[in-house]
């Protein structure tokens, strides 16, 4: 993993001001609400979810983690606050860990599924994007975030 690609990651990460806060992905977001990088490779140019090239900046690399799958503590699809000490937010697991987290959580699809699960990929990943553009604008704000992210009654859908 080249420093100059993790200096560039980084330029694009808003970290909340405490310890236990998410680090929202400021760069490119995909159609499905969840950031992307762009590295450079021998082949050309490749994309690597944000979150994904966080948990390799402290794994040791992409092959490190090469089919492992990434558990959302926080459930914040722009969140890359990968670490290896408990504030992290970012977990390596299997498939199994991610269905099992999922489930736990109550994410499962059915007809009585959490609220988010009435969000579309096209609307996660404009409410992905409306995220990254108020943080863009106005900074990390803690009522902002928690609005934006967390939703703001219990009608409103989360963002995740």
């Amino acid at each position: 993993m080249r420093s100059s690609d993790v200096e560039r990651f980084y330029s694009h990460v808003l970290k909340g001001p405490h310890a236990d806060s998410c680090w929202l992905w400021l760069g490119a977001i995909s159609d499905d609400g969840y950031g992307r990088f762009w590295i450079n490779t021998v082949g050309g140019q490749r994309a690597v979810a944000a979150h994904r090239f966080s948990l390799a900046t402290v794994h040791g690399g992409l092959a490190a983690i090469e089919g492992l799958t990434a558990l959302h503590w926080c459930d914040v699809p722009l969140c890359v606050h990968a670490t290896l000490d408990p504030s992290t937010h970012l977990l390596l697991g299997t498939r199994s860990d991610n269905m099992a987290d999922r489930a736990m959580k109550g994410r499962m699809p059915s007809a009585t599924a959490a609220r988010w699960r009435r969000l579309s990929r096209t609307e996660r990943s404009a409410r992905s994007r409306q995220v990254r553009e108020e943080l863009k604008s106005h900074g990390w704000d803690e009522d902002l975030v928690r609005e934006l992210v967390h939703g703001i009654d219990p009608d409103h859908p989360t963002l995740f």
